[in-house]
């Protein structure tokens, strides 16, 4: 096969794929709702999706260096929220996972924290649900799908990155089990809620989480990220419809 063919069967491919959906990964390590108020209009208006999906909580509320109250973080999502619907775009809420205590004090100040973490995410949580309810925006509960299945269970589980499955003292970032679940979770929201069509964009805006840490190619929709196994489960689910 010539090189001439060949590039064109690559980028017809390519083409395709993205006639199909587009998925951006825009997470980026340590951010805050802060952080994503910051970078609201480069990394997500500018690009003009349909959909935005935003999970972010977790430095707000646990990280001993930005923690933020309550009310300031329910303002900022909800500032959020409100851009982000003014152009017209759907937004789908994604309530962090659960966290191992355990592995956090060893990196974060326990002398800061007056509420335990996961009594922290479960309030982010709540907050979370009462403003999509407020606006009228769908809403994954992973924090509760998390508890429902018990997780983490310190050094035992395959979900939460810890010492046995990943050689590492984390506690609060996820496996590639972890990401598959996460993603599975909002495929099924974002199909469930009629948010899936073709040729859309849809821009997943994040932390650390969103961004895939722990992976190579973090920060891509390659790899094994939650938004790159997104990607993949919304061009299986278009390949089936043909």
């Amino acid at each position: 096969m010539s090189l001439k063919i060949t590039t064109i069967l690559i980028f017809w491919c390519a083409f395709s794929l993205t006639a199909q959906a587009q998925v951006i990964n825009a997470g980026v390590s340590g951010n805050t709702t802060s952080n994503l108020l910051n970078r609201l209009e480069h990394d997500v208006l500018e690009q003009q999706p349909d959909v935005v999906i935003i999970m972010v909580g977790t430095n707000d509320m646990l990280n001993s260096k930005k923690m933020i109250s309550y009310s300031t973080y329910e303002e900022n999502l909800s500032t959020l929220i409100k851009a982000i619907k003014n152009r017209s775009t759907k937004v789908l809420l994604v309530a962090p996972p659960t966290v191992d205590s355990t592995y956090l004090f060893e990196r974060h100040d326990r002398k800061l924290f007056r509420e335990l973490p996961n009594v922290k995410l479960d309030t982010v949580r709540a907050v979370m649900m009462r403003l999509a309810n407020e606006f009228n925006v769908d809403f994954v509960d992973v924090y509760q799908e998390f508890v429902n299945l018990d997780l983490p269970q310190h050094n035992e589980d395959l979900v939460i990155r810890n010492e046995k499955n990943s050689a590492r003292k984390d506690g609060v970032h996820l496996t590639a089990l972890g990401y598959k679940m996460l993603a599975q979770s909002i495929f099924t929201a974002l199909e469930s809620n009629d948010l899936l069509q073709k040729n859309q964009k849809i821009i997943c805006f994040g932390d650390s989480l969103t961004f895939g840490a722990g992976f190579k190619k973090g920060g891509s929709v390659i790899g094994e990220s939650y938004p790159a196994v997104l990607q993949k489960l919304i061009l299986e689910h278009f390949e089936l419809k043909k």
